[in-house]
C-alpha cells in the first residue's frame, strides 16, 4: 500500500468519533510519526496528509508521548512546519525538543529566545548544534545558570574568548559550571580559576599552563621576600589550635584574599591547592609539612599525596603559585603582591608556638624518613 494511502486511512482514524482520546489517539499520533520519519523524503501530498492527521491529535497527547514525537519530528527535514509549531506551543519538554533540534525555526526567533526568552527556552537553545557567535554571546551574557551550565555543557557552542572568560569567572562560585567548562577540554592559563573544581589530570594541566605562562620571568629574582617569621609561627600556631575557621580566616590575612576563598582552600581534600598557598606567600617547606601534619592528617597519612604537595614547593616557583591563588580567589593582585604588603602592615605578633611543646625533631625524622627534606 503506498504510504499516502496509509497517511489517509490514518487521517480519518483519527477523524472518527470512535477514537477514544485517552486510548488510542496518543498511540496513532506516535505511530504516525514513527511511518512518517522512516523515509528521507516525502512527497506533498504524503506531508499534507501527515499534517492533517497530527494536528488532530496533538492537543490529546500527553507530555511522554508530545516529547516523543518532538524528538523525533524536530531532525525531521521534511516535516511540517505547522506541526511543529503546534507542538512547540504546548511547551514544557516538547518545546525545548523543538527549540533544541528543529533548524527550521528563523535566525531571528532564535535571536529573540536568546535575548529574553524563558529560562527553559534559553536552556534549549544553549544546547543547540549550530549556534553562532552572536547568539552564543547574548546566551553566556544571561543571568541565569542553568543557562550558562547549558551552554557549557555543548561542545559545539562556538564561545569567544569574552564569552569564555565571563562564564569562567562564574564557575568560581557554580561547581557544575566549573566542571562543563573544565570537561570542554583544552585548558589554558583562563582556566586556572576553576582549579578547585579539577579532577587531579585537569590540576596537572592548569599548573602546567601556569609554568608556561610564567617562563618569561625565569632567571628573575623574586620581588616579594619570604614569609616574615612572625606570620610563620602564627600560622603554625593555627595549625596547632586544631581551629580550620581560624586557621582559614588568619590565612586569607596574610595573603591577602577573601575569608571565604581561603576556606575552600583549606576544606580542599587533597592538599594541593593548600600547598599553593603556601608557595605563593613564601612559607618555608618544613613549616608547611609541619602544618600538614598537626593539623591535615588526613593529607599527611597518605604518603602519595603528602609527597605530592612537598614536591610542589621544588617544582612550581612562586610566580607561577601566586598566578594560581591570584586566579582562585579573583584577584592577581592581591596573590602576587601578598607576601610583600604582609611585610609592610602585619604587626609583629608574639609566637604563637612558644608555649606549646617542641615537636619539631619528631617531625624532621618524620620528614626525613619520607624523603621530604633536603640532606
Amino acid at each position: 500500500m503506498p504510504p499516502a494511502d496509509i497517511y489517509a486511512r490514518l487521517r480519518d482514524l483519527a477523524a472518527s468519533e470512535q477514537t477514544k482520546p485517552a486510548e488510542m489517539r496518543p498511540v496513532l499520533l506516535r505511530v504516525t510519526t514513527d511511518l512518517f520519519v522512516l523515509h528521507p523524503s516525502h512527497t506533498a501530498q504524503e506531508i499534507r496528509l501527515f499534517q492533517e492527521m497530527a494536528v488532530r491529535l496533538i492537543d490529546d497527547a500527553d507530555e511522554a508521548t508530545l516529547r516523543i514525537v518532538a524528538q523525533k519530528l524536530s531532525r525531521c527535514p521534511d516535516a511540517p512546519p505547522d506541526v511543529l509549531r503546534r507542538i512547540q506551543a504546548r511547551g514544557g519538554a516538547p518545546a525545548q525538543e523543538v527549540l533544541t533540534n528543529n533548524r527550521q525555526i528563523p535566525w531571528t526567533e532564535l535571536r529573540q529566545i536568546a535575548a529574553s526568552g524563558a529560562c527553559d527556552q534559553a536552556c534549549a537553545l544553549a544546547a543547540r548544534a549550530d549556534l553562532d557567535r552572536e547568539i552564543t554571546a547574548l546566551l553566556a551574557g544571561r543571568p541565569e545558570r542553568e543557562v550558562a551550565r547549558a551552554l557549557a555543557a555543548n561542545a559545539a557552542a562556538p564561545l569567544a574568548m569574552e564569552d569564555l572568560r565571563l562564564l569562567i569567572s562564574r564557575g568560581r562560585e557554580d561547581l557544575d559550571l566549573a566542571r562543563a567548562l573544565l570537561a570542554r577540554g583544552d585548558l589554558g592559563v583562563d582556566h586556572l580559576p576553576l582549579y578547585l573544581a579539577a579532577d587531579s589530570a585537569q590540576r596537572e594541566k592548569l599548573l602546567r599552563s601556569a609554568r608556561q605562562a610564567g617562563v618569561a620571568a625565569v632567571g628573575r629574582p623574586d620581588a616579594t621576600p619570604e614569609l616574615d617569621t612572625d606570620s610563620c609561627a602564627r600560622l603554625e600556631g593555627a595549625a596547632l589550635r586544631q581551629k580550620r575557621g581560624a586557621f582559614a580566616l588568619l590565612l586569607s590575612e596574610i595573603i591577602g584574599i577573601d575569608p571565604l576563598c581561603a576556606r575552600r582552600l583549606v576544606e580542599e581534600e587533597s592538599g594541593d591547592a593548600l600547598t599553593i598557598a603556601f608557595i605563593a606567600m613564601g612559607l618555608p617547606r618544613e613549616i608547611a609539612a609541619r602544618i600538614f601534619l598537626i593539623a591535615f592528617p588526613k593529607v599527611a597519612m597518605e604518603s602519595a599525596a603528602f609527597d605530592r604537595n612537598m614536591k610542589l614547593f621544588e617544582s612550581l616557583p612562586r610566580r607561577d603559585a601566586a598566578r594560581v591563588i591570584g586566579a582562585i580567589s579573583g584577584d592577581a593582585r592581591l596573590a602576587a603582591g601578598a607576601a610583600r604588603q604582609q611585610g609592610r602592615r602585619a604587626a609583629p605578633a608574639p609566637r604563637a608556638t612558644q608555649a606549646e611543646p617542641d615537636t619539631s625533631k619528631d617531625l624532621r625524622d618524620y620528614l626525613a624518613a619520607r624523603g621530604a627534606t633536603k640532606t
